[in-house]
């Protein structure tokens, strides 16, 4: 989701997103996430691409014609990610066009394939924000972990780059760090190297995986409680990076938020009984025009529509999104417990909306809004 405040302090904004919360069709689409290709160069142990696969994508004007329509249904931001963005040669044609229809642009790289020319046009398109991803503070850590040897070196060599093309520190560049058992600890010496390349703050993400041996024991989670918080904490301090909780203690900090991440459900119970309001909002469409509700249910729902085919307005006001809204209203998505991502979010909006009304005068009500 993007720009909370201004959809809470705006009347014109909280009051149609309370209407689509009690089942009026949504007014506008705030924003979208693209996962522009599943190639990459990369194979890391916790990700499903970089195999060699090609699966077919979405033409260059194809795209343009998706952007103008995201415009016209009043998107503010377009976040673009893979796979690996930059072995999509359009990146910056599609950026651009993107700025031209006045739309905030972000991305996700891991900055191996970036040269010194596109780090110098990329800057010159101004986005607002570029994510890399260093999985540790060392190349042995990182290294192994993306499956590439030397992908540290040349991560860090993309930073610099970037650095030296960035004009009034813009766009923000934020480090991504996948928290898992051979990583974790390095954390506090992560927050040193983005520091000294520059970086505006370092995000950690604990790793969303089928397999059960990269995740954090609860036995884990308290050894990093008890050691590497704290470390984490004024290292953070010292760089000036933000020290909001859950930067600090990704894992939670209550029995029941430890206990769930654990298990992977890194919402730590929020959504139990409370509502998630992405599904009115923001969408993630896929390489191949494929549409889902968010990147968590990517592959884990049946489409909600296909922009090769279709328009936005038409996937995002259509009977499917309508469907899974109304289901959402009564019980979330396994997927929801999973997602670390939009609860702050979520739980400023349930603090500015009313009470939802019942959906049907003899069902159920809706789960509460409530924070």
């Amino acid at each position: 989701m993007y720009d909370v405040g201004s959809l809470i302090e705006e009347p014109e904004l909280l009051e149609p997103l309370r209407r689509a919360v009690d089942g009026e069709a949504p007014a506008f689409l705030r924003s979208v996430k693209v996962k522009l290709t599943a190639r990459c160069n990369l194979r890391c142990q916790m990700c499903r691409y970089g195999r060699g696969e090609k699966p077919p994508e979405l033409p260059t004007e194809r795209w343009l014609t998706i952007i103008d329509q995201l415009a016209e249904m009043g998107c503010r931001k377009i976040h673009w990610s893979g796979g690996e963005v930059m072995l999509r040669r359009d990146l910056e044609q599609l950026i651009a066009r993107a700025r031209e229809r006045r739309i905030k642009v972000t991305l996700t790289s891991n900055l191996t394939l970036l040269t010194k020319d596109r780090a110098k046009a990329l800057m010159k398109l101004r986005p607002s924000g570029l994510s890399t991803s260093l999985d540790g503070a060392r190349a042995k850590t990182h290294d192994k972990i993306r499956g590439i040897e030397g992908s540290f070196k040349r991560t860090l060599t993309g930073l610099q780059r970037l650095a030296r093309y960035r004009r009034d520190h813009r766009p923000r560049v934020r480090i991504n760090f996948v928290m898992m058992r051979e990583n974790f600890h390095e954390y506090p010496d992560l927050i040193d190297i983005a520091a000294e390349h520059g970086v505006t703050d370092v995000i950690p993400m604990p790793v969303d995986s089928k397999r059960t041996d990269l995740r954090l024991s609860k036995q884990l989670i308290l050894r990093y409680e008890e050691e590497v918080a704290p470390e984490v904490e004024a290292r953070r301090r010292a760089a000036g990076l933000p020290l909001d909780t859950w930067r600090i203690h990704p894992f939670g900090t209550k029995k029941h938020e430890i206990k769930a991440a654990a298990k992977g459900l890194y919402a730590g119970g929020y959504y139990e009984d409370r509502a998630c309001f992405a599904p009115y909002l923001h969408m993630f469409v896929a390489w191949n025009g494929e549409v889902f509700l968010c990147c968590m249910t990517n592959g884990r729902i049946d489409p909600l529509g296909d922009l090769s085919r279709q328009s936005v307005q038409e996937v995002f006001a259509g009977d499917r999104f309508a469907a899974i809204r109304h289901q959402m209203a009564r019980e979330r998505l396994p997927s929801c417990h999973k997602c670390d991502m939009y609860t702050d979010e979520n739980r400023r909006l349930a603090s500015a909306l009313p009470q939802p009304t019942p959906l049907e005068p003899d069902g159920p009500r809706r789960l509460p809004l409530i924070a």
